[in-house]
Formats: structure tokens, sequence, C-alpha cells
């Protein structure tokens, strides 16, 4: 198994990655006389640090994507909801509006039934 760093070396390597998270040669043979670790090791410690930085801004990106596709989702269920009660409120008002057509028809043919006016002149409705 492979033996973990000391405090001090990932101090080290953590100071150097906050100011460049790209080393150059120079800078990693200072690491390496700093912290006694090999070239490999320090490669491979910036080559991971930088793919755990870019999970991390990748799992940011997702969060954010998906709350903005919650607010999205939710926003669209509360129109669905607003439309569904527009349609139930214009289906209540056509039942309503077809009853007073009919109402207003069965006058019609009352008044026009006692007016004498020929049946074949009548509007049609």
């Amino acid at each position: 198994m492979a033996k973990r760093f000391e405090k001090f070396q990932i101090d080290a390597l953590n100071l150097a990655f906050e100011e460049s998270d790209h080393l150059t040669k120079e800078k990693k043979i200072e690491l390496m006389r700093a912290t006694g670790l090999d070239m490999e090791q320090i490669t491979s410690w910036f080559n991971r640090r930088r793919s755990q930085k870019r999970a991390r801004e990748s799992r940011g990106d997702l969060e954010r994507t998906n709350a903005e596709l919650q607010q999205a989702l939710q926003e669209s269920k509360e129109r669905e909801a607003r439309l569904q009660q527009e349609l139930e409120e214009s289906r209540r008002r056509e039942v309503e509006l077809g009853a007073v057509i009919h109402h207003l028809r069965q006058q019609l043919g009352v008044v026009e039934a006692d007016s004498g006016i020929d049946p074949d002149l009548r509007w049609r409705w």
C-alpha cells in the first residue's frame, strides 16, 4: 500500500497548487527538494488534485443546472394548474351560456309561433 504523505509535504503541495495548478519543471524540482518526494509523486499528486477540482466544478455545475430545472418544473406545474383552472372555468361558462342560448331559443320559438311568421322564413339556429 502506498505511503501517505506527511503533513508538511501536503502543505507544500497545496501551497504550490494555489499558486498554479500546473507546475514548471523548475517548480517541480524545488518541490522535490522541499518535500523529499520524487517527480512522479509530485506529478501524480497534481494530476489527482486537478481531477478533483474539475469534478467539484462539474458537480457544482450539475447542482446549479438541477436547481434551475427544478425551478422550471415547479413553474410549469403552477402554470399547468392555472391553465387547468381556466379550462374548467371556460367549460362551466360554456354550459351556462348553452343554457342561456337554449332559453333564448325557447323564447324566440314561442314569439315566432305567436307572430304568425311563416316557419320557413324564421332564422335557422
